[in-house]
């Protein structure tokens, strides 16, 4: 904290008078330092300038939601709690992983994922050079929905992935099953 010079009552008073001030000061900055690699927009931020070697592996979406969980699982490279705590960040709960190890430095990993996400069909037009985007429905007035699987859509892009966070001498297969 602070170091007290003379220790009489005016620089008593000044401490005092200020100390809630700085106490705010820290605890607003350590609260910006923790929800720091939480935030989209930083994350937006390291994708979109290719600040880290996983933003030439893994799609944006995914990178932006998973990307305070990957920072945090690098210090653990290699891990089965890692592996599993990013497959379901970029899968959802529903994931379900395997890890087989055959015979030394080799690592099988079995996912079957069954998450949807649901993104809303929409039509693009232009107005008075701006576009308008409107909901597509269906003849009941219903909005039309497309059905995707959540996270990756095929065993080369996990394995891009995993290519930044496998540790050296482990040779990992994958087989992603999307249900």
């Amino acid at each position: 904290m602070s170091e007290r010079f003379k220790g009489d009552e005016v620089e008593e008073n000044f401490y005092q008078s200020a100390r809630q001030i700085f106490q705010n000061r820290y605890f607003q900055t350590a609260q910006l330092f923790i929800g720091g690699y939480e935030a989209y927009p930083l994350g937006d931020l390291l994708y979109d300038n290719n600040l880290v070697p996983l933003s030439r592996a893994i799609k944006r979406d995914i990178f932006r939601e998973s990307f305070s969980s990957l920072f945090d699982l690098f210090l653990e490279a290699g891990s089965f709690e890692g592996y599993f705590k990013i497959f379901t960040d970029i899968f959802g709960d529903g994931v379900d992983v395997q890890f087989t190890v055959p015979e030394p430095g080799r690592l099988q990993i079995d996912i079957v994922a069954d998450s949807v996400v649901f993104n809303q069909f929409i039509s693009r037009e232009v107005d008075d050079n701006t576009f308008v985007e409107s909901d597509m429905i269906a003849q009941n007035n219903d909005k039309l929905v497309f059905q995707n699987i959540k996270g990756f859509e095929s065993e080369f892009e996990v394995e891009q992935m995993l290519f930044e966070m496998v540790p050296n001498g482990i040779f990992t297969e994958i087989t992603l099953t999307l249900s």
